[in-house]
C-alpha cells in the first residue's frame, strides 16, 4: 500500500513522544510505500529544531534519511487548485488541504496522527493497514 506520511508521524517516531512514538515507529517498520512531500520535510525541520530543540546537523542528518527511504514529492499546481476547492468544502487548514490533494494525486493514503484529518478520511498510523 502506497501512504504518504504526516509529519506528526515522524516527529513522534523521531523524538520518542509518549503514547505515540511507539505507535510511529512500528508504522514506519511496516512493508509500505512510504511517500511525503518537500513541505513535509520543511516542518520536520522547523519542528524539530524549533519545538524540540535539535542541533540543525542533527536534523539534516535525519531528513537525508528519511529522503533516502522514502519518496519525495512536489504539489504542482493542480494540487493547489484541488487544496483550495478541498479547502471551500471542509475548511480544513491549508497546509492539510494541500497534502490531502498531493497524496490523492499520487494516489496515497496520508497517514497523521492530527484529528480533524482522520475525521476527513485519513488514516492513523494505529490501524492496521
Amino acid at each position: 500500500m502506497r501512504v504518504f506520511v504526516d509529519t506528526n508521524v515522524f516527529v513522534a517516531s523521531l523524538t520518542d513522544e509518549p503514547d505515540r512514538g511507539s505507535i510511529a515507529t512500528q508504522f514506519l517498520d511496516r512493508e509500505h510505500d512510504f511517500c511525503t512531500s518537500i513541505l513535509n520535510l520543511m516542518e520536520i525541520r522547523s519542528v524539530m529544531m524549533k519545538k524540540k530543540r535539535i542541533e540543525q546537523d542533527d536534523v539534516e542528518t535525519v531528513l537525508d534519511d528519511i529522503a533516502d527511504r522514502v519518496d519525495i514529492y512536489a504539489l504542482d499546481t493542480a494540487d493547489q487548485i484541488e487544496a483550495y476547492k478541498q479547502q471551500r468544502e471542509t475548511i480544513l487548514y491549508t497546509l492539510d488541504c494541500l497534502l490531502l490533494a498531493l497524496a490523492d494525486d499520487i494516489g496515497a493514503e496520508l497517514v497523521t496522527f492530527d484529528s480533524e484529518l482522520l475525521e476527513h478520511g485519513c488514516l492513523s498510523p494505529a490501524e492496521p493497514v
